[in-house]
């Protein structure tokens, strides 16, 4: 018991009170997650100059994309337990060294293995910087002021899916693609300084640790690893070609020997006993169908623009900045509401406002113009806002306090495992609405009738996940004292 309480009073001494000082930790944080999220979007509009530059097919170029993902994916889980190791702001600062040299590497690239080793070293430096924010936030900010944080971080992401493509293309047209990656250096060594200058100084690690769970370590990487690939290149490759089931068969295997080891492992790199939590589990599991739903749905939409609505590439995208113009406005009001009334509240509603809004679009997007769309993207928009800063509030608030690293790591994979099988299981629902024929074939090569009912059904299935989100928001009941 004098051992927990010590922990308890140490935990509490580390809260920054300083307003200047706050200010600069989420400014900083911000920024990790804006240059994380930028660097998953930025490359795809810079990849058919890279691929003519670099004198190789389109199908290889699309490397850079999955290696990024991958690596930083498959890393998280590593990060989460490093943090809680060695100390957050530790990871966080060589996550922005390892990112900005990673780079650098990739900005010099004169072949396409030296950019494709170069962004897997850039996305195990992304992985730091997208593992330990979050954790960051609950250590070190006020209980009053996570919420707002939570709002601003998450408007940070939403900004960098936004421009990402937009200014990969001015940076391609006005210099060159290498620039879309050496933009981020004077970046990265301004964030380096501003967090040496403005962070705490942290506190030795109050947890014993007995070794590094190095099997845990392997068991994680290559089972998400082997997963993340399955599911980002089953539409491509064919989901029940040898290489995707042997690699999907696989991941399961290693992910199944994952959670026995580290039940019998002294000090495990993920300590599944959290999940002991119920309000951690259940928040997480409506995190995973919010962005399922919310990511399956924005992969279908720009085909539902181009080939139901016979708009251009251009007029698509700027119709689907509705969803993220609306996201950015709402996420930081909502992060501040919710250090104020219970998160729950904010998340049910959101997830409800969800739900009616993919039933509604799945019976009006037949009909003539494009409002239908529109009031789906806007209420969308607002709905999710309403949902993340909140849920990741929760989240981390019902997670131990000694275990926020891990808690944070786990918040991450979640988000990103559930926006990957969201793409993929949307794309098989409606290519199976009209006789498998895949989502890149032309509206030509597809009735119309079954072309809107392989639309209709891709937002019922989004209306069934989200109603499974409502039913996990609705048993989260998080206890604010759990975390100081």
């Amino acid at each position: 018991m004098a051992g927990l309480a010590e922990l308890v009073n140490s935990m509490a001494d580390t809260v920054v009170t300083d307003v200047r000082q706050q200010r600069w930790i989420v400014g900083s944080i911000a920024l990790a997650v804006f240059m994380c999220t930028l660097d998953n979007y930025i490359v795809n509009i810079s990849l058919p100059t890279i691929a003519s530059t670099l004198h190789v097919s389109t199908t290889t170029v699309s490397r850079i994309i999955i290696a990024y993902l991958l690596i930083l994916t498959s890393t998280i889980p590593f990060y989460g337990k490093l943090s809680d190791t060695i100390g957050l702001i530790k990871v966080f600062i060589a996550g922005y060294v390892i990112f900005t040299v990673g780079s650098l590497l990739c900005g010099i690239s004169t072949d396409m293995t030296m950019l494709v080793l170069s962004r897997c070293l850039q996305g195990f430096g992304g992985s730091a910087l997208f593992t330990v924010p979050s954790a960051i936030i609950t250590r070190y900010l006020p209980q009053q002021m996570r919420g707002a944080a939570f709002g601003v971080v998450t408007t940070a992401a939403a900004i960098g899916f936004s421009v990402g493509s937009p200014l990969g293309g001015v940076i391609t047209s006005f210099l060159s693609w290498h620039w879309i990656f050496l933009i981020n250096i004077p970046v990265g060594i301004i964030a380096i300084a501003v967090t040496l200058r403005y962070f705490p100084k942290e506190e030795k690690v109050v947890k014993p640790s007995h070794g590094f769970d190095t099997a845990g370590l392997f068991l994680s990487f290559f089972g998400l690893i082997l997963l993340m690939f399955s599911l980002n290149m089953g539409r491509e490759i064919g989901w029940t070609s040898p290489l995707i089931l042997g690699s999907l068969s696989s991941s399961l295997i290693l992910l199944t020997a994952l959670v026995l080891w580290e039940k019998r492992c002294s000090d495990p790199l993920l300590d599944f006993s959290i999940f002991r939590f119920w309000n951690f589990t259940f928040a997480n599991i409506s995190n995973f169908f919010v962005f399922m739903a919310a990511s399956g749905t924005n992969f279908i939409l720009p085909f539902y623009l181009i080939q139901a609505k016979s708009l251009e590439e251009a007029l698509a995208g700027i119709v689907l900045m509705s969803f993220s113009l609306v996201n950015m406005t709402v996420g930081p009001v909502a992060g501040r509401i919710s250090d104020r009334i219970a998160p729950r509240i904010l998340c049910v509603a959101g997830t409800a406002i969800s739900l009616a809004a993919c039933l509604i679009f799945a019976g009006t997007l037949k009909l003539q113009g494009l409002w239908p769309v529109l009031l789906f993207l806007i209420t969308t928009g607002f709905s999710i806002g309403l949902f993340l800063s909140p849920n990741n509030n929760q989240i981390m608030t019902a997670a131990p306090q000694e275990s926020h690293g891990m808690a944070s790591g786990i918040l991450r994979t979640v988000t990103n495992l559930g926006a990957v099988v969201g793409v993929g299981i949307f794309e098989i629902v409606y290519s199976a609405s009209h006789q498998n024929k895949g989502i890149d074939a032309g509206n030509s090569q597809i009735p119309h009738d079954l072309l809107m009912s392989g639309f209709s059904h891709a937002f019922l299935l989004a209306a069934i996940v989200y109603a499974l989100a409502l039913i996990s928001s609705l048993l989260t009941r998080v206890n604010r004292g759990s975390s100081g």
